[in-house]
């Protein structure tokens, strides 16, 4: 073997050396690329999920209250008073509704931090909705109707149904 044959031999595996290295390396960057990818696409789902389940808390609360407080109505349109267990009942609802809201601002911060702008003013409206609701329910001077009391459930899940549309737009955009 002469020197040539040596030194062509060396280049050879060097250049394969070299060549495998930056592969390995690339090929590392572009996985790690990946997981990284994935992570983000979890995390997002996670907090859209969670932000759906304390959506549907917070429903949960409202409708309870929405049903209590629209008995009271038709009671008190009849001019008739609510039980002591009824009354307790609407207490205890309006405290839980009042208690829960905590949830929703915590979903509206969730979603701007994601950057969800359009699902975070979804929140926001929903939350408003029920937040008027309340507000008339708890009015007795103006005592809502049988039409005025099944509009206000229609338009609460009217706007629970955009709001979950919303975070199902989101949802799509994760990604395959």
């Amino acid at each position: 073997m002469t020197l040539l044959e040596v030194i062509d031999s060396a280049v050879k595996i060097g250049l394969g050396a070299l060549i495998a290295g930056i592969s390995a390396l690339l090929l590392s960057h572009s996985q790690h690329r990946r997981d990284l990818d994935k992570a983000k696409v979890e995390r997002e789902f996670e907090i859209l999920k969670d932000v759906a389940e304390q959506t549907e808390r917070f429903t949960q609360a409202a409708l309870r209250y929405w049903s209590l407080a629209s008995d009271a109505h038709r009671l008190k349109r009849h001019s008739k008073s609510l039980s002591d267990r009824k009354e307790m009942d609407l207490a205890e609802s309006k405290r839980a509704l009042f208690d829960i809201f905590h949830e929703l601002t915590s979903s509206e911060a969730k979603l701007l931090l994601l950057g969800k702008r359009d699902a975070q003013i979804a929140v926001r409206t929903y939350g408003d909705m029920v937040s008027a609701f309340r507000r008339s329910a708890v009015s007795e001077a103006q005592l809502m109707t049988d039409a005025e009391i099944d509009t206000w459930r229609e338009n609460i899940l009217k706007t629970r149904e955009r709001l979950l549309h919303e975070l199902h737009a989101c949802y799509k955009r994760l990604g395959p």
